[in-house]
C-alpha cells in the first residue's frame, strides 16, 4: 500500500511571513496541529510548524514579552522539512516518522504539497491481529512524569523539555487528578499574551499553575486494554497519549501514538505487510 491511499489531499500551509497568530487561527480553523511553510514568492515548501513549536518557543525568554502578531513563522518554525513522495510505502513513511519523532511528513509531488499524513492516518483499522489481541502494557512506558495541580505553569513546561515528553500526568498522591500537554500550555500562553499588558508579562505569567490549565476530565485506559482498544479512544477522542491506571486511579505508565507507531512498524516490517 503506497502513502497516497491514507494521506490527507486538503493541506492547509501558511506563508513564512506570516505570523504566530494566523497560524494558531489557522490549526483552530481547520482542527489541525501542523501547517507547511511556504514561501511568499514561489509558494514552495520552507519549512513546518507545530503546535508544540508554538508552545515551546512563545513562552522561552526570547519570546516571553514579545506580541504573537510580532513573531514571524520563519523565526519558529523548522527548516529541515522531511517530506515523502506519494508513491512511497506506508512502512517508508513510517519507519521516517518512528526514526526521526516527528508527527506528521508532508507529501511532495515534486515542488508540489499533494498531502499530508500524520500518526492518526496509521492508528485507524486496529481492529485485527495482533493488535486486537496484545495488551497496552507491552508497550506503554513505564516511568510517567509527572506533576503537581500546584505547581505553576512554567515548571511544567520546563520538565516537558527537560525530559522530551508532550504530556504530562497531574497527580495528588499517587492519583490521577488530570492531564496537561503541550497543546494546553500553548493555548494558554496565546490567551495570556492577549490579555495582560506587556510590561506585566515577565512577572504575571509565573501566577499560573497547573491546575488552571490541566485537562481534568480525562480517560484512563488500564493495562489489560488492547492496542487496539486505546488506539480508538485515541483517535475518536483526539487523544494523543492516555495514563494507565489500576482501579484506584493509580498512575501506572503512559501510552502515547508514538509508541503505538513503534509497535505497528515493528510488527509491519516483521510480517512484509506493508
Amino acid at each position: 500500500m503506497t502513502i497516497d491511499q491514507v494521506m490527507a489531499k486538503d493541506v492547509v500551509t501558511i506563508r513564512k511571513d506570516q505570523t504566530v497568530s494566523d497560524a494558531i487561527k489557522l490549526m483552530n480553523k481547520h482542527k489541525i496541529s501542523r501547517l507547511p511553510a511556504i514561501s511568499p514568492k514561489t509558494g514552495e515548501l520552507v519549512g513546518i510548524v507545530t503546535e508544540v513549536d508554538i508552545a515551546t518557543k512563545i513562552a522561552s525568554a526570547k519570546y516571553e514579552t514579545v506580541p504573537l502578531s510580532h513573531i514571524r513563522i520563519s523565526t519558529i518554525m523548522t527548516h529541515e522539512v522531511m517530506t515523502a513522495n506519494p508513491k512511497d510505502s506506508l512502512l517508508k513513511v513510517l519507519k521516517m516518522m518512528v526514526d526521526n519523532h516527528i508527527g506528521g511528513v508532508p507529501i511532495m509531488d515534486g515542488d508540489e504539497i499533494v498531502g499530508m499524513v500524520t500518526k492518526t492516518d496509521f492508528l485507524t483499522d486496529l481492529d485485527k491481529q495482533p493488535y486486537n489481541e496484545v495488551p497496552i502494557k507491552e508497550i506503554m512506558t513505564n516511568r510517567v512524569i509527572v506533576v503537581n495541580p500546584e505547581d505553576r505553569l512554567v515548571h511544567a513546561r520546563r520538565l516537558m523539555i527537560d525530559n522530551d515528553v508532550r504530556r504530562l500526568v497531574v497527580v495528588n498522591s499517587g492519583t490521577i487528578m488530570g492531564i496537561i500537554t503541550a497543546k494546553d500550555i500553548a493555548r494558554t500562553v496565546i490567551e495570556f499574551k492577549k490579555r495582560v499588558p506587556e510590561k506585566y508579562q515577565h512577572s504575571q505569567i509565573r501566577n499560573l499553575f497547573v491546575q488552571e490549565v490541566m485537562s481534568q476530565t480525562i480517560q484512563t485506559a488500564t493495562k489489560e486494554d488492547t492496542i487496539s482498544e486505546v488506539a480508538d479512544i485515541m483517535v475518536k477522542k483526539e487523544f494523543s497519549g492516555m495514563p494507565i491506571s489500576d482501579s484506584s486511579n493509580k498512575v501506572h505508565g503512559i501510552v502515547s501514538k508514538t509508541d503505538i507507531l513503534n509497535f505497528i512498524y515493528n510488527h509491519s516490517r516483521k510480517r512484509g505487510n506493508y
